[in-house]
């Protein structure tokens, strides 16, 4: 399931919690402890996703909630200052003891809920951005690369509106308790009333109007192995699963690319370019394919192997949609057309590689030969390796290289700007909109989408 999936759902728990907190008071201490760690857990994701996306911490350690008040009165640092004070709002001068006998209780359980949804976002981005490592998929690349980043730092903000919403109810939901309770809970009254009276709700605004009309992460989704046998392919997800796996695993072994994934991807690329683009742009995709379709090669094995079949499926799939034009399948193949630039980067990358190793070959020039006794002479033909300077193997790389989408094969950042595009269907009202949540919005019951 993708960021948007996971998103709405956080985003729909969030308004739960906010509606629920303003019907039902508190009834012991036992509730009130569990609304106060979820809300603690739902700053504590929203603050690792943030760090995801920056690619680390900002400098911010050790600031109290006047440290983070006074950043927050300056001009610029947007994103030190919404780190700062997510951090700040998360920061409460006491521990409170879990409470499991209460969690399904409202509005804990919705706020529980949020946590886990926002907590799935961040598993998905760290398969792809893994703290201190080097990125592992051509999308985490993307993001090091600013790709998708300021759509994904808008949606934390969207949620982040959300919660600063609930903490502008939270002191009133405490009062409502028990006399003692309100003075033990006061530490969480203090922390929520500084994030509603603090500059965290602007902060986030001004992220989200930034990520209007950016390359979108919400079709993000967990980076998984290719399988063996390949899964036959149904619909456009399918596909999009299928040759995601096959890439992603590629662009992590780049020295396992044969030249059945080159032959097959490039023709993979050639029928979406043709299904989704006017004739006159499907030259790169062309000169590719016709360029691998003339080379010979060792065939793949093991994991590389189960990545060929992949493509293949997708290939299969895609070419029985060649045929049919209507507006619904272009629509459909277009979100294949979006992990065109990822696979031409992987496939340029795996090429150099390939021919590296020797192991791609190409055909050289023949010779005749006359056998023992015969008059007629025969051609015979034969192969030797590709070499870089070769004009087959350098029709190849200019094709993958697609001049308009990547003029480097090793930097990725024209195509981190197409990387993620925005989705093909309608906004959500929260996608619409860059007002946060209201009090007094009601939950919804729709369910998300799944991948």
């Amino acid at each position: 399931m993708t960021i948007g999936h996971w998103h709405s759902r956080a985003d729909r728990a969030l308004r739960a919690a906010a509606t629920a907190m303003r019907q039902q008071p508190p009834d012991s201490a036992a509730h009130i402890n569990a609304v106060v760690n979820a809300r603690s857990a739902v700053y504590a994701q929203l603050i690792r996703a943030t760090e995801l996306l920056a690619g680390g911490r900002p400098a911010v350690e050790g600031l109290d909630r006047a440290g983070a008040t006074a950043l927050m009165t300056r001009r610029g640092q947007r994103l030190t200052q919404f780190y700062a004070g997510l951090r700040a709002a998360a920061l409460v001068d006491r521990q409170f003891p879990p409470s499991v006998s209460r969690v399904s209780a409202e509005p804990a359980r919705s706020l529980r809920r949020a946590a886990d949804a926002v907590g799935v976002i961040g598993d998905i981005l760290a398969c792809h951005v893994p703290p201190g490592q080097r990125p592992p998929t051509p999308e985490g690349f993307a993001i090091r690369r600013g790709g998708g980043v300021s759509s994904g730092l808008a949606d934390v903000a969207r949620l982040t509106s959300g919660l600063v919403v609930l903490d502008m109810a939270l002191p009133g939901w405490l009062d409502q308790g028990q006399g003692h309770l309100t003075e033990i809970y006061r530490p969480v009254a203090e922390a929520a009333r500084w994030t509603a009276n603090s500059d965290l709700g602007r902060t986030a605004r001004a992220l989200i109007v930034a990520g209007k009309g950016q390359p979108s992460l919400q079709g993000l989704d967990v980076a998984r192995s290719p399988l063996d046998p390949a899964p036959d392919i149904r619909t456009v997800d399918d596909a999009v699963a299928a040759v995601a796996a096959a890439r992603s695993w590629l662009w992590q072994h780049p020295q396992q690319v044969a030249g059945a994934h080159l032959q097959l991807g490039t023709q993979l690329g050639l029928a979406v370019r043709v299904a989704t683009s006017a004739p006159t742009k499907v030259d790169g995709w062309r000169r590719a394919a016709i360029a691998a379709a003339e080379l010979r090669a060792t065939p793949p094995v093991g994991p590389a192997r189960d990545a060929a079949g992949e493509l293949a499926e997708a290939l299969r799939w895609t070419r029985s949609h060649l045929t049919d034009g209507s507006d619904g399948k272009t629509r459909e193949l277009m979100r294949l057309h979006a992990e065109l630039p990822f696979l031409a980067a992987t496939l340029h990358r795996g090429l150099s590689a390939a021919v590296r190793r020797g192991d791609l070959f190409i055909k050289a020039e023949g010779t005749l030969t006359r056998p023992a006794g015969s008059l007629v002479f025969r051609a015979v033909e034969r192969w030797r390796p590709a070499r870089s300077h070769d004009d087959l193997v350098q029709d190849l790389g200019r094709g993958l290289l697609e001049r308009r989408g990547l003029e480097n094969a090793d930097d990725l950042g024209r195509a981190a700007a197409r990387a993620f595009p925005r989705p093909p269907r309608p906004r959500s009202p929260i996608d619409q909109s860059s007002n946060p949540p209201t009090v007094e919005a009601t939950p919804s019951r729709g369910r998300g989408r799944s991948r």
